[in-house]
């Protein structure tokens, strides 16, 4: 379908600005050439009006081609160049988003590509385009100012009359059959084709197959989703593009058109689709697993995937031909954790088939690994132990530890590691994961979850005071995270509040003291604010997040620390536990209504063994002993906001924190208890990033 041709769904006034620009986090442009023309404007407004005005270029003496946006002082730059401009660069800052107009930055087309604004400046046969401005060697009519909107600046290839052969130039060729020529700009379906299901897909198409506009990922209008670029950082959510995020046939999105919530997209498909299959093993999720095990863990059989009995289901082997969804076998075609099938249980749907193993693994704690893996999972390459022979870090010597590649000369329970050379990141773990997977029970340990015997009181008092160890990680000017403040100058918190293991700190702050984060709420005048020093992120699969404060926070009545528990302990099923947030909260009384509340907020959520858990969920979940259980009421656990908040439980007089709120788990439903990751089982490597995690004076 073409793009120019097709009736706007939605009007102009109610379409959003921002579907017009491609984005760019931490980035702006500088121009670099002394008394450049460009010219620029700014004015201190809301980003819709800021994008609006570029759009339409209302009130602006130049044509806008891109803004730049400052979120944290709410200031807009509009820009009358773009970063194919000439004199024009692209400099890291990461006080602003740059928003770009696509016509100008792309070098592809939807339908006859009226927008295009490129520079290309030859044609399809590689003969230079004339002037527009010039009638030499050809005249036309496209000199009058009636085309002045057709943006014809330079000879640069443009479509002023619709041509349906797309944009378009005079050529400086006399010769009359050469007057003009195409440019052989490609359609934006055809620049990137699509492997399988486009999972990968990372292409600029964003129109529909029917021809409709995508809408943005970033936005909830007109349709309201839960596919946002920060909750699935890893899918590729850019823009407007089509995509395909959760294992649908093909990429798709959701469309600008208020009757039509989503479609699929028409994208060229590659010749070969490539996957990398194994059959004995498999490898990172096991997307290319295509063995034989038809049997879960549990020896529950697998229902054929061309069967709708007992579970129905859309995962049927003609429309997913690249799955290979055989039989039933395990597989994994819609981007799970590990290969998995439908049971033959009518009261299990799905289980993971974790009895399949892992083809680049360790055993044990991959104290005896000697594969050649010799970066981390950061991608940072490993520098030489020699390097630190001898050294007497993390508690042990590096004598006979040769090349720089990943090891675990410590025994470190998480798996092998190395140094690096990165100051920020000084030493991380590898990707490398075990060959057998965890056992899908909490070990029964005979130590209970209590502070250790000889509690150390970090500021000399007991915590008497409720929440006072709770934290609100703020982004910009508003609330973002939950948090625990586990000593002086460390938060634990979730991974997911950050971009990255590496984000950039200057927009984070993290506030203490306080109860109620709401403008003028009553305990705000103690509140303490301090910056972000570093993010150290959890091992692998841990969803957790260390946070170093710039400096300690300040010992009051109001600000405390919570106790870890001793390494490995067990909390008893039935037990009693606390679980903490910010957010939307849902309580069965008056206290925690379904509404968002910025006061700190406390459910009682009775622990629940991981064996009856799993059950309780249905099988859907791969609970194994890195997580902890607790709830199962309606209404009664952790919603939106809440992520990062602490689960305490209670010995005597002092409070243990146990568990950590994570994303992706849901509002509190009833016979579904929430899910934290079991703080317990990480206990040990918090503990060694307080010893060997440099000061930030020194970084």
């Amino acid at each position: 379908m073409v793009k120019d041709m097709l009736c706007n769904c939605v009007s102009e006034s109610r379409r959003n600005a921002l579907q017009d620009y491609q984005k760019t986090d931490g980035t702006r442009l500088v121009i670099v050439v002394p008394e450049s023309p460009y010219m620029t404007k700014s004015r201190k407004l809301s980003m819709a009006r800021c994008a609006k005005s570029c759009s339409r270029n209302k009130r602006l003496p130049f044509t806008c081609r891109a803004f730049l946006y400052d979120h944290k002082n709410r200031k807009c730059q509009w820009l009358s160049f773009d970063r194919n401009s000439p004199g024009v660069q692209s400099q890291q800052d990461f006080n602003y988003q740059l928003y770009q107009k696509k016509d100008y930055v792309r070098e592809c087309i939807v339908g006859t590509g009226q927008s295009y604004r490129g520079r290309r400046s030859v044609t399809v046969t590689g003969i230079l385009c004339q002037a527009w401005s010039s009638p030499i060697p050809h005249e036309h009519k496209f000199m009058s100012k009636r085309f002045i909107k057709k943006d014809l600046r330079e000879n640069y290839c443009r479509n002023p009359d619709n041509s349906t052969v797309g944009p378009w130039c005079f050529t400086t060729d006399p010769r009359p059959h050469l007057r003009h020529q195409e440019c052989g700009i490609p359609q934006c379906s055809q620049v990137e084709c699509v492997s399988c299901n486009g999972e990968d897909y990372r292409g600029p198409m964003d129109h529909t197959e029917s021809g409709k506009e995508c809408q943005r990922w970033d936005l909830d209008e007109p349709h309201k989703h839960l596919y946002h670029p920060k909750r699935y950082p890893d899918k590729g959510l850019d823009d407007n593009y089509c995509r395909n995020p959760d294992g649908r046939h093909r990429p798709w999105c959701f469309t600008t058109d208020p009757n039509t919530p989503w479609e699929y997209c028409n994208i060229k498909v590659c010749g070969n689709n490539v996957v990398v299959e194994t059959t004995e093993c498999y490898r990172g999720r096991g997307e290319g697993y295509r063995g034989t095990v038809d049997m879960t863990p549990t020896g529950l059989t697998c229902q054929r995937w061309d069967s709708q009995y007992p579970h129905n289901h859309t995962l049927l082997p003609q429309a997913y031909p690249c799955k290979d969804l055989r039989e039933n076998y395990c597989r994994n075609p819609d981007g799970q954790e590990f290969p998995w099938c439908f049971t033959t249980d009518p009261r299990v749907r799905m289980m993971f088939c974790t009895n399949i193993p892992q083809c680049d693994c360790y055993d044990g704690f991959g104290e005896n690994y000697q594969g050649e893996q010799a970066r981390t999972r950061s991608n940072l390459p490993c520098t030489p132990w020699t390097d630190h022979s001898n050294s007497g870090e993390r508690g042990m010597l590096m004598v006979g530890l040769e090349g720089n590649y990943c090891r675990n000369p410590d025994k470190d329970k998480h798996g092998p590691w190395c140094y690096t050379n990165n100051s920020a990141i000084p030493w991380d773990y590898c990707t490398i994961k075990p060959c057998e997977s965890m056992n899908a029970e909490t070990h029964n340990h005979t130590e209970r979850c209590t502070a250790k015997k000889l509690v150390k009181f970090y500021f000399g008092i007991l915590i008497r005071q409720y929440g006072s160890w709770m934290v609100s990680i703020q982004k910009g000017s508003m609330h973002w995270c939950g948090g625990s403040l586990i000593r002086e100058e460390w938060v634990l918190t979730d991974r997911q509040c950050f971009s990255s293991c590496v984000p950039d700190l200057r927009e984070y702050r993290v506030w203490l003291g306080v109860s109620d984060i709401q403008d003028a709420a009553p305990d705000w005048s103690k509140r303490q604010e301090v910056s972000i020093a570093h993010v150290i992120c959890g091992p692998e699969g841990s969803s957790l997040a260390l946070i170093r404060l710039s400096k300690p926070a300040f010992p009051a009545d109001n600000v405390h620390t919570i106790q870890l528990p001793v390494a490995g302990c067990s909390i008893p099923e039935g037990t009693i536990c606390k679980t903490y947030g910010w957010g939307e909260t849902k309580g069965t009384d008056n206290l925690y209504s379904t509404l968002t509340l910025w006061v700190t907020q406390a459910v009682d959520l009775p622990i629940v063994s991981n064996e009856r858990c799993r059950d309780m969920h249905r099988g859907n979940i791969h609970i194994t002993n890195t997580k902890i259980c607790a709830g199962g009421k309606r209404n009664e656990g952790v919603c939106e906001r809440d992520y990062g908040g602490p689960l305490v439980c209670q010995d005597g007089d002092i409070r243990v924190i146990v568990g950590v709120s994570v994303h992706g788990r849901g509002c509190a439903r009833a016979n579904q208890p929430s899910i934290f990751i079991n703080v317990p089982f990480y206990t040990q490597w918090i503990y060694k990033v307080f010893k060997h995690y440099p000061n930030p004076e020194t970084v």
